[in-house]
């Protein structure tokens, strides 16, 4: 079974505690953008077989587009293949599965 938080961490992604005390696992990219990482149902992710959504907000808290994964695992290959906070991996991360396209 894997470790989520120390895997999270591994891939590059910071913990950040909301005030209702969800952890939100969060990674900052160039141009003041950044993505968290949830469950399906917007709270911590807690074990590696179940979807994870993907949220890309911009500086001022702004939604730009989301992806959905699988499992952990789907997320962990495009972490291990690119750069944490690389631009390489913000599209990667986009281009995965889009949920919402960019306006």
């Amino acid at each position: 079974m894997l470790d989520l938080p120390k895997e999270f961490s591994l891939s590059g992604f910071l913990e950040e505690t909301e005030e209702d005390g969800t952890v939100l696992y969060v990674m900052d990219f160039p141009d003041d953008v950044y993505i968290t990482v949830t469950d399906d149902n917007g709270r911590t992710p807690v074990r590696a077989k179940q979807n994870l959504v993907l949220a890309c907000y911009d500086g001022d808290g702004r939604y730009l587009w989301g992806s959905e994964f699988r499992t952990f695992m789907e997320l962990q290959k495009l972490c291990q293949d690119n750069p944490a906070g690389s631009p390489e991996l913000l599209q990667a991360l986009k281009d995965a599965s889009k949920t919402l396209k960019e306006t």
